[in-house]
């Protein structure tokens, strides 16, 4: 079942399944080997987006957003790996 909002309204549709796989990296192969329509965050697929090797349809059923989260010990001095990672995340995430 594929749930995607048209004009502001959550619809659902019973999707069949000739093919599963696990990952984005799959799912990007099977788009571009014309296997059919898929369902990634756009981070994954922004390279083959911007060469044209696949094409954005049905952007206004765009799915909603899904939060994330970054958790850590806030009473704990953090890491200056960590601090990094958190501060990089919270800047790609601000964007979108």
């Amino acid at each position: 079942m594929s749930r995607s909002a048209i004009n502001g309204v959550l619809k659902q549709f019973p999707l069949p399944a000739p093919m599963s796989v696990t990952g984005p990296e799959s799912y990007l192969a099977s788009a571009k080997l014309g296997l059919g329509l898929v369902q990634v965050p756009r981070f994954h697929a922004e390279a083959d987006l911007a060469n044209g090797t696949l094409i954005p349809v049905l952007q206004q059923c765009a799915p909603p957003s899904v939060p994330v989260s970054l958790l850590y010990p806030r009473n704990r001095q953090l890491s200056p790996r960590v601090r990094v990672f958190i501060d990089y995340v919270m800047r790609v995430f601000a964007r979108s």
